[in-house]
């Protein structure tokens, strides 16, 4: 028997939507892994809806793996791109043609993946190398799903038991706020003065991810048993939420043999508060809990800094700043599903401080096909203080002096202190002549 997953309902309805048109539809299938036995599917986004009279045309691979990392970096910890699903009038798997595309996407898909290492977008201790392939007929509506590892040079088939359930479980939200403050050094490029802003800015992140995998993660204040359930330890306490504190690992002590000292043309100081905000279903354990905030923070940050660095128009002839600000944007989160009862998992998208926010629509609409407004987002949960520019910023000695005051400064101004002092003598001997006159 292979591997079971658990399909929100509503995805059979976006499924059944697409079928109604004609021709081959490709997406995503975004869900949860489980150690338990069970993965579970809750979002399903379009890749392609091409109308075409030849069922051996190729599915594009190169569009389906920059989709996918596109998509990932709007997904929280936790939840990933599990595998695609293709709309056809034929059965995929019994189609070699059709197999063969797909087996091609899905490694084009890894290939990506495992460029970006930071986003973190598989995670092989659930997934075990197999994503997840789901036939659904544009003519009957049946659907079939298999497994497809990527373990091994040649690509093989599974089995899977695939089922669409009606809130198949309870998904329980974890907030942490990460901060870091830390000092890097700034590298430059080989045989180059310029430096590499993404570059540093990536060792940044990869340095900070080796830190949090060897953090402590506290749930309420205390250390929990990998093996437990969040629900059954939730249960027992009465409580539906958690508090998690994240501690980094510090050396007390640096041994003679460890100590050194480098020379470096700059250094980045990397500072700022993550938003890490994840999901995890009801048997969800502390051990996964804590891979899923990890993933979450490092994904986060390492979004951050392909989207800055896509933003940045630079030139080797550029004039190097000896102080440069990247500011990173911000997270902003918004909800997978609108409806009666709503679905309590969000995904999130990136705002820049000069961008409006209706900026994020058409982004998530394309990636993910979510249709949301502006009132929808939640643009608060992180505060981004205003930076002045320089022409804004007082010059010179006027930022911590005031000008040595001239004569010239009094002219058609009240010396304060003055005038109260007469004001003063004036009020008194008036006082002491009335006294004076009425004895």
């Amino acid at each position: 028997m292979g591997r079971s997953v658990l399909c929100e309902s509503f995805v059979e309805d976006y499924l059944r939507q697409l079928s109604r048109k004609a021709g081959v539809c490709m997406g995503l299938l975004i869900g949860q892994p489980s150690a338990g036995g069970k993965d579970y599917i809750v979002h399903a986004s379009r890749i392609t809806d091409e109308e075409t009279a030849d069922d051996s045309q190729k599915l594009n691979a190169t569009v389906a793996a920059q989709h996918a990392l596109d998509a990932t970096r709007m997904l929280p910890g936790g939840m990933y791109v599990m595998g695609i699903f293709v709309i056809h009038p034929k059965n995929v798997f019994q189609e070699p043609t059709l197999l063969s595309s797909i087996k091609f996407i899905l490694m084009s898909m890894k290939a990506t993946f495992d460029a970006n290492p930071l986003l973190m977008g598989t995670c092989e201790e659930l997934e075990k190398g197999e994503k997840l392939v789901l036939h659904y007929s544009s003519g009957s509506k049946a659907h079939v799903c298999k497994t497809v590892s990527l373990a091994a040079e040649s690509p093989t088939v599974l089995p899977c038991d695939w089922k669409f359930v009606e809130r198949l479980t309870t998904w329980h939200k974890l907030n942490v706020y990460f901060e870091t403050d830390e000092v890097y050094p700034l590298k430059q490029q080989a045989g180059q003065e310029q430096y590499d802003t993404e570059a540093n800015l990536t060792e940044c992140a990869k340095k900070l991810k080796g830190q949090l995998m060897d953090a402590k993660i506290l749930f309420d204040g205390a250390p929990k048993l990998g093996a437990d359930t969040v629900e059954g330890v939730l249960t027992m306490k009465n409580q539906d939420k958690f508090l998690a504190n994240v501690y980094l690992p510090t050396s007390a002590e640096l041994s003679a043999s460890e100590a050194k000292i480098e020379q470096f043309e700059g250094t980045l100081k990397f500072d700022g508060i993550v938003s890490s905000q994840i999901y995890i279903h009801s048997r969800c354990t502390f051990a996964e809990a804590e891979r899923f905030i990890v993933t979450d923070i490092v994904r986060s940050l390492m979004s951050r800094i392909q989207i800055h660095c896509d933003s940045l128009v630079q030139t080797e002839d550029t004039p190097q700043d000896k102080i440069t600000l990247n500011e990173l944007p911000r997270r902003v989160y918004f909800p997978v599903r609108q409806g009666p009862g709503g679905f309590p998992v969000e995904f999130s998208d990136y705002l820049f401080p000069e961008e409006s926010v209706e900026t994020p629509l058409v982004r998530i609409k394309e990636i993910l096909d979510v249709g949301v407004t502006a009132r929808d987002l939640k643009c608060n949960v992180e505060l981004v203080p205003a930076v002045k520019e320089d022409e804004q910023r007082p010059a010179g000695e006027e930022e911590v002096w005031r000008k040595t005051s001239t004569e010239d400064d009094f002219e058609g101004k009240l010396n304060l202190p003055v005038v109260g002092g007469l004001v003063t003598v004036i009020v008194l001997l008036i006082a002491l002549l009335v006294y004076y006159f009425m004895k």
